[in-house]
């Protein structure tokens, strides 16, 4: 996704003194074959799922359907799911994925810190931050001013599998 950000008036146009051109520049360009994805929205289950579908296509882009995909959307809802329900809106996501891992941050305005628990067999909720745990490569909760921001990372468990493959059948 390429965006365009304004860095202010240059000179105007001679022959209409009312007009000011405006320079665009193009933020750094990332990496080949990295995939930067953000959104905020205002907490509704619905913008969970929503969000959930967007995340899951773009790692599916990236690095095709498996488990690697599913961890991260997994570990993706969970958290997001937690925001709405236990944080306060609105919620801001921030997800970096390349070809070795992912990287998300989901920030809400709670500075409540999230809490496992032990949930009993008939409990309907209760396990997603263990489930979490067990998924994610690294998972770490920040609090600061205007709430909270949990983070986890999702290394490529099958890339190296992948690249073999590719090397072997010749697929690039």
């Amino acid at each position: 996704m390429q965006q365009s950000r304004s860095t202010g008036p240059i000179a105007p146009h001679a022959a209409d003194p009312r007009s000011v051109a405006t320079r665009h520049e193009r933020p750094p360009a990332e990496p080949p074959g990295v995939s930067s994805l953000s959104w905020s929205f205002p907490g509704t289950p619905a913008d969970v799922s929503f969000s959930r579908r967007w995340l899951e296509a773009a790692a599916t882009e990236m690095w095709g359907e498996g488990e690697d995909t599913d961890r991260l959307v997994l570990a993706y809802s969970e958290l997001a799911t937690n925001a709405v329900v236990h944080g306060v809106g609105p919620v801001s996501v921030a997800t970096r994925i390349s070809p070795t891992g992912a990287r998300c941050e989901i920030a809400d305005r709670s500075s409540q810190l999230p809490k496992a628990r032990r949930a009993a067999t008939d409990d309907v909720g209760g396990r997603g931050l263990e489930l979490v745990r067990h998924t994610v490569d690294r998972l770490r909760v920040a609090t600061g001013g205007l709430g909270k921001t949990v983070s986890f990372v999702v290394g490529r468990r099958n890339a190296v599998r992948d690249r073999t493959l590719r090397h072997q059948t010749g697929i690039r």
